[in-house]
């Protein structure tokens, strides 16, 4: 989770956004070009989407080469995704409002990466593009809600590790985070939806690791909520394996693409030029 959190504001500091009525501004570092759809004969990104969508699969490239064991990258997915659908609803002229159509426009075409790959790797990724992509819409705008929360939790984490005794704020920041989890956990349009209430559980899950454990090394994180059970029960059959409909969107970059760039050196990457471009609609 320290590492997840760090990679988010990263990116976070990175990508600057700014929106009006005509246009969308953004900033972003040149490691995009690596992974975008490209729009030109030069392979540039210049769409607000196209530039997310390649920052997108970063995360996604970084996680898999951090982390082996599925049930994590399970939740690395669910995290990724959580970030791509917060950055997609800055853009108040965003053009989609589900991760089907982002699929559809920027990311379909990357699978002649995949086709690449041989034996059970291929026949398992080509499976899932097949069955799984229009099997459940996702609805951007409130997948992005789920994000403030996981920002939230992010802070905890990032700043318990960093500030330990000097971490003033933390029962105030876990309250804050509890606050932002109720509002979810009273919402129907997020409990009563499988997708939505199965991510709910992986923050409640999250959130009780550092009040068991990483709270323990922050003297100021003594007053720690105990959240409210989820309304909404998660299938049972989370712990064991991937959500399909994230992995619809996960395992192609993880099998197509990660084989392709290492992400060794990712910090000292991501210091380098930034430009900005305007992105007309």
């Amino acid at each position: 989770m320290d590492n997840l959190c760090k990679v988010i504001n990263q990116l976070d500091r990175k990508i600057t956004v700014k929106v009006d009525n005509l246009m969308a501004m953004i900033e972003f570092d040149k490691i995009q070009s690596k992974y975008c759809t490209a729009e030109d004969e030069e392979g540039t990104c210049y769409s607000y989407e196209a530039i997310i969508s390649s920052y997108f699969i970063t995360l996604l490239n970084h996680f898999k080469s951090c982390n082996e064991n599925n049930l994590e990258n399970d939740k690395l997915a669910q995290y990724a995704v959580l970030w791509l659908c917060n950055k997609l609803n800055k853009n108040s002229q965003n053009r989609v409002s589900n991760l089907k159509d982002i699929y559809d426009v920027y990311i379909k075409d990357n699978k002649k990466d995949i086709e690449k790959m041989s034996g059970e790797a291929y026949n398992s990724c080509k499976d899932i593009i097949n069955k799984k992509i229009y099997s459940m819409p996702i609805d951007i705008k409130e997948m992005s809600r789920l994000y403030e929360a996981l920002k939230a939790l992010c802070k905890l984490y990032t700043e318990c590790n960093e500030k330990k005794k000097n971490y003033t704020s933390c029962s105030q920041d876990a309250q804050d985070f509890a606050n932002e989890f109720n509002k979810l956990n009273d919402d129907n349009r997020i409990t009563g939806n499988n997708l939505y209430s199965q991510i709910l559980y992986a923050l409640f899950n999250d959130y009780n690791s550092f009040k068991n454990g990483g709270a323990k090394n922050c003297s100021s994180c003594n007053d720690v909520p105990t959240l409210s059970e989820i309304k909404a029960p998660p299938s049972s059959s989370i712990p064991r394996k991937l959500i399909p409909v994230l992995l619809t969107f996960s395992i192609p970059f993880f099998l197509g693409i990660a084989y392709k760039y290492s992400l060794f050196g990712f910090d000292k990457r991501l210091q380098g030029k930034h430009l900005r471009a305007k992105l007309k609609k």
